[in-house]
């Protein structure tokens, strides 16, 4: 109800009869609940302030923004309400509109947009609290996507740049190869063992650009029904020779009880021998060790993949998932971010624990085949 018709009945009060009056008050009660019924239902929260800078009303949705109950929230000022994107005494003195955007990191990481709009009939302000948590994941996926996208484009191109005078010079060392077969005996002892070197380094190099092209190029899954433990143990024997060279011990925790996955088998074979071979190629000391346990809920499968190693620094962990950025010597910066890219297409989660020093644990999370429903319980 407008506020002048609000006065208009104010003023008329003393000549109205009490049957009336009691009409009236029903017919604002009735509009004050279905008022407050639609401020509870919207998303977004929702504060009014008074010309004294004090909340007179607040939806349900500013509580749970503002984890309070309401009585609480209502004690509070516009200052801390605000959070910071505005003063009470700034805004009485500028009377524009303020919208900020603002990152919460506790209890849990949140994004917020702050609309604060001045209402010039009334004195107050109306605050606005929208939850852009969910858009603001989904934009830098996006931008994720979009890098991991031209990266891929960057990859293939300067791989076939490379490619094309690595075959040539591979063609070239085999015509010197025939060649230096038909030269004297002490021509072929002093050239030929460089020759062969040049050879092996020609096919090492041609080897390794095409490993490197399959990983970055996006592929299409091929799924099946896939026994987790079957693929951990089959990475486990490719790498036992390194892990005997290293001396470093393995312990394994794989549920033999693990529901299967639908998945690309080699795709995800690929993602953890990245991961077990990281693990590895981090350990430092003679006491060096590696754990791989598998696990299960009623949605999920879980692998973690753990090491006593060197750790990872706070600072670093912030840009792991950055191409070309490495704690390794000699690394290129593309494994983990292609591991991501590989879970992610599967529909699962990846997630790091690392502490300097003392060692890191990487949790690969996949849903089940049969991945079961969950009901709201009546």
């Amino acid at each position: 109800m407008r506020r002048d018709t609000i006065e208009k009945i104010a003023a008329r009060l003393d000549n109205l009869r009490p049957e009336e009056i009691r009409q009236l008050f029903l017919k604002l009660a009735a509009e004050k609940g279905l008022l407050q019924e639609v401020f509870d239902a919207l998303r977004d929260g929702l504060i009014l302030f008074g010309n004294d800078g004090q909340p007179r009303l607040a939806n349900k949705a500013a509580c749970t923004i503002y984890n309070r109950p309401l009585r609480d929230l209502m004690r509070e000022s516009f200052d801390h309400l605000a959070a910071g994107a505005c003063t009470w005494q700034q805004l009485l003195e500028s009377g524009v509109a303020v919208m900020r955007d603002i990152h919460v990191n506790y209890p849990t990481d949140r994004h917020y947009n702050f609309l604060i709009t001045p209402l010039a009939d009334e004195g107050g302000c109306l605050l606005l609290v929208r939850d852009d948590t969910e858009a603001h994941e989904k934009e830098e996926q996006n931008a994720e996507d979009e890098q991991f996208n031209l990266l891929t484009f960057l990859t293939s191109a300067v791989a076939h740049e490379i490619g094309n005078p690595l075959n040539s010079l591979g063609l070239g060392l085999q015509l010197i190869r025939r060649k230096l077969d038909k030269q004297s005996a002490s021509t072929r002892a002093a050239l030929g063992g460089l020759l062969d070197d040049a050879l092996a380094e020609t096919k090492r190099l041609d080897t390794l650009l095409h490993h490197f092209l399959q990983s970055m190029r996006p592929t299409k899954l091929v799924r099946t029904t896939v026994q987790v433990n079957e693929v951990i143990e089959r990475v486990i024997r490719l790498l036992t020779p390194e892990i005997a060279h290293r001396d470093a011990s393995l312990q394994t925790e794989l549920r033999e009880d693990l529901p299967e996955i639908s998945a690309d088998a080699e795709q995800l074979f690929r993602a953890l021998y990245n991961l077990i071979r990281n693990a590895l190629q981090s350990l430092t000391g003679p006491d060096g060790g590696i754990s791989v346990r598998t696990s299960y809920n009623d949605t999920d499968i879980g692998i973690s993949i753990g090491d006593n190693g060197s750790g990872i620094s706070h600072e670093v962990m912030g840009s792991m998932y950055e191409p070309f950025r490495s704690t390794k010597e000699k690394g290129h910066g593309l494994g983990l971010l292609i591991v991501r890219h590989i879970v992610r297409q599967h529909g699962g989660t990846l997630s790091i624990a690392s502490r300097r020093g003392l060692g890191t644990t990487i949790t690969m999370t996949l849903p089940r085949a049969d991945r079961m429903v969950r009901l709201l319980q009546a």
